[in-house]
């Protein structure tokens, strides 16, 4: 894997977003402190090994509410190198992984939105087991603090085994010795529950025999009363049959006496229809003899309202004519009264024409005073705005060089406050040391802690837990009171610790608020530069303000004696504005005036038309009263002959419905004789006696077999009962054979348990040896290719200690110089990473060898 980018945003003190390139050879980053070295290594491992010293919303640059780290990396894989970047967020929950397409120059979306998907697939990419294993690899391997890089080597024999054995794994093997402990045990119990539930189900088999052979009695007992029911039905089946028969005959009869009283009922009904028939026939045919003596004078009635209708028609027609006459005379009226006002208006038109030749000149001096009085009073005002201006402006320019001299005074306040006070990271070093003070202490206090279970857990003559030697009871004291004692001075150094770690995030809070101030001093002096500019600026239009109103003040000097002059020419340029006005006015009178009176004498003519056209209608009021006498001579004939019309047009249609109706009731009278002779051949064929003994005889046999049937089903409800019992006892004592199978395999397991403990923690150290060596044998290849000396070779013993041969000199890691430690610590820990997660170190190496250095600020 390669790390080629790092962008930053809102992340410490990363405003923004930052872009940090990462080219190959090696990568040195510098810069001042609190520049944000620390926080580059920092954002690798929260984003690619979920590892952060302090919580994430503390990685927030201040005043931020989220920041984003983004880093892409190269990796070879199945598909051969393939680039991704991976996305996530601190102070909110947002995560995600893009791999880039070369193909089409995009980056692919990997449909990762969570934390628990984010880590699954990194620990993927990296090759470990879980979250724990990823955090430890960046932790312990790629991403060592700075305090922790030499310091895990200058260690104790066994504080470096419980730091070592935790990154290779090989405390598992006193984790599960441990954790095996009470497996024995365990078994032991659960051997016990076994007994116990056997001696249970042997109790409950036991009559298992008895119920079998109640199963045999009870279905012997079943099918003898079931071949009893099946007999009764049988009987019951025939007898139900020839009842159904018998019952068929009664219905018969009913139905045909039913039907005897509805016909009986269609012919009283028919008679009652026939008498109504010509009852309605005789009606009609006097209603038809009174229509005939009418006919008449229904006629004449009918010619004389049509007559009616003609004549109102030609009166409404003479009704419009008068009224369109009337409007006519209205029509001209009003135009010889707009003839005359046209007229006059025409007269004043000519007057006003006069009045604008004499007074043009006068009117045109009266507006050359007017515009220049009106444009010398606008500017009045104005004066006094450049007064208030001038004086705006000289308190502007005061308050400014106030805010000036306040701002110098806080620019040096703020600069001799940052001068007395300690760097911020400065004090963040101090805090990290004692916190990794605390936690080195924490760590050996958990070791001390579990040291002590086994010794007071481990019997006399055993190997010791802390040493492999033979346990004595005087060894036993001596360790657990040395330990006791170790942690009593550990709670001690620790409380001193979170003092100090008190105190000092303290002074740090005090510093961080001092360095705020201090880092808004280019603010403020910017602030000063542009208060200055400003003051200028102000200061030049105070000076241009003041001008203008000096000439302003010297024109205005003239306007007394314009106004003077402007006052005797006013009645003149009132004449002259009236008559503009009234030419504007009476502009269109004369085509107005010719035009109405060609209006006038079209209308004229117009009412000569309408009085023609009323000397046809005389006559006509004669003509009407002569109808209307006519109708109401005739109207009482029309109404009689209305009355009896409906009635007299139905003669044809009642004798009809007489005719019919006694043909119908002759066949009712024909149907109803033969039901007669059908009903009586019928009851013939119908013995009642019979009925009542097959209903009494089909009664007792269902009571019987209702009664079978009952018993039936109380013998099958035991008979299931008693199966079901056999099924469970059966159950049971299958459940008997498989618990005396598992109590065999538990008296096996426990032996195994035993053997297995046994054997784990014996497996550790030697597992610790292989691979100390195995690893040590690669840390000295790359310690040699690091130091480039062939003299020299490192050993890594399997208590974890670095020991350096040169030529005949054996030196221990304290003895080693600074450079020396530096080689031999980072060839162990590449060594540890090459063996455990694939890392191609060697490329690594060589290039920190033979490439040029790139740097990133």
């Amino acid at each position: 894997m390669k790390i080629i980018e790092v962008a930053l945003e809102d992340i410490k003190s990363y405003e923004g977003q930052t872009v940090v390139p990462i080219e190959g050879g090696v990568t040195a980053i510098l810069g001042e402190n609190g520049a944000g070295k620390s926080t580059i290594q920092e954002a690798i491992g929260f984003a690619l090994f979920d590892s952060l010293p302090f919580n994430n919303k503390d990685f927030v640059r201040e005043g931020a509410s989220s920041g984003t780290v983004e880093v892409s990396f190269e990796q070879e894989t199945s598909e051969g190198r393939q680039r991704f970047r991976v996305t996530r967020s601190a102070g909110r929950s947002s995560y995600g992984v893009h791999r880039y397409d070369a193909e089409n120059n995009e980056w692919i979306d990997q449909d990762i939105d969570s934390k628990s998907q984010l880590v699954k697939w990194l620990c993927t990419r990296f090759n470990v087991e879980d979250k724990d294993e990823l955090q430890s690899l960046w932790e312990s391997c790629i991403g060592v603090p700075q305090t922790r890089f030499l310091s895990d080597f200058a260690q104790r024999p066994t504080s470096r085994k419980a730091t070592f054995d935790a990154l290779l794994n090989l405390d598992a093997y006193e984790e599960s010795w441990n954790r095996l402990k009470d497996i024995p045990d365990a078994i032991g119990k659960e051997e016990q529950k076994l007994r116990e539930e056997i001696a249970r189900l042997t109790s409950t088999v036991k009559d298992l025999p008895d119920k079998q052979a109640k199963v045999e009695s009870l279905a012997d007992e079943v099918a003898s009363i079931e071949a009893e029911i099946d007999g009764k039905t049988d009987e019951l089946t025939e007898k139900e049959t020839e009842h159904e028969e018998l019952e068929a005959v009664q219905d018969e009869i009913d139905s045909l006496e039913q039907e005897v009283r509805s016909q009986e009922q269609e012919i009283e009904a028919a008679e009652g229809e026939l008498e109504t028939a010509e009852k309605e026939l005789r009606t009609a045919q006097k209603a038809q003899k009174k229509c005939e003596e009418n006919r008449e004078g229904y006629q004449q009635y009918e010619e004389a309202s049509k007559r009616l209708d003609e004549l109102e028609e030609r009166e409404s027609e003479r009704d419009a004519l008068a009224e369109r006459k009337s409007e006519q005379k209205q029509e001209v009226s009003s135009l010889e009264f707009e003839v005359n006002q046209l007229e006059d208006d025409l007269e004043t038109l000519q007057s006003a024409q006069e009045t604008l030749e004499t007074r043009e000149d006068e009117k045109q001096r009266y507006e050359e005073l007017d515009e220049k009085i009106n444009s010398l009073q606008q500017r009045e005002g104005k004066v006094e705005e450049l007064q208030e201006r001038i004086d705006e402006l000289a308190e502007e320019i005061a308050e400014k060089q106030e805010k000036v001299e306040s701002l110098e005074a806080k620019v040096e306040s703020i600069e001799e406050e940052w001068e007395a006070t300690t760097h911020p990271e400065d004090l963040d070093e101090e805090i990290n040391q004692r916190k990794a003070r605390r936690q080195q202490l924490k760590s050996e206090r958990e070791r001390l802690e579990k040291q002590l279970e086994r010794l007071r857990d481990t019997d006399v003559d055993a190997p010791c837990p802390t040493c492999d030697r033979p346990l004595k009871e005087e060894h036993r004291s001596d360790a657990i009171d040395q330990r006791k004692e170790r942690i009593e001075d550990i709670a001690t150094e620790r409380e001193e610790l979170s003092e100090e770690l008190s105190e000092l995030r303290d002074r740090r809070k005090e510093a961080r608020d001092v360095k705020r101030r201090a880092d808004k001093l280019p603010v403020h002096r910017e602030k000063i530069e542009t208060l200055e500019a400003e003051i200028e600026d102000l200061q030049a239009e105070k000076s241009e303000t003041e001008e203008t109103l000096e000439d302003l003040e010297e024109e205005l000097a003239e306007l007394p004696d314009l106004k003077a002059e402007r006052n005797d020419l006013q009645e003149a340029y009132d004449e002259y504005e009236t008559a503009e006005f009234r030419v504007q006015e009476h502009a269109d009178v004369p085509d107005e005036l010719e035009e109405k009176l060609a209006e006038l004498d079209a209308a004229n003519s117009k009412l000569e038309e309408i009085n023609d056209e009323l000397a046809e209608y005389e006559g006509l009021d004669e003509k009407l009263a002569e109808v209307k006498e006519t109708l109401e001579e005739t109207e009482p004939a029309y109404q009689t002959y209305i009355k009896h019309e409906q009635q007299a047009s139905q003669v044809e249609e009642r004798q009809k419905a007489v005719d019919e109706t006694k043909e119908e009731l002759a066949e009712f009278k024909e149907t109803l004789d033969e039901t007669d002779a059908e009903l009586e051949e019928t009851k013939a064929t119908f013995d009642e006696e019979r009925l009542q003994a097959l209903e009494s005889d089909i009664d007792d046999l269902k009571g019987e077999i209702q009664r079978a049937k009952g018993s039936l089903e109380e013998k099958r409800k035991n008979l299931s009962e008693t199966r079901e019992e056999i099924q469970r006892l059966e159950t049971a004592l299958e459940d008997r054979q498989e618990k005396l199978q598992e109590l065999k395999e538990l008296k096996a397991d426990q032996q195994f348990s035993e053997w297995v403990r046994e054997n784990v923690r014996e497996a550790g150290p030697k597992m610790r040896e292989i691979i100390t060596d195995r690893i040590g044998a690669r840390a000295n290849e790359l310690f040699r290719t690091i130091r480039g000396a062939s003299a020299e070779t490192l050993e890594w013993k399997s208590d974890y200690e670095v020991v350096v041969h040169d030529a005949d000199v054996t030196k221990s890691f304290s003895t080693l110089s600074g450079g020396e430690k530096m080689a031999a610590a980072l060839a162990v820990r590449l060594a540890i990473l090459s063996r455990s997660h694939r890392v191609r170190v060697s490329v690594c190496l060589e290039r920190m060898c033979n490439q040029p250095k790139q740097t990133a600020r």
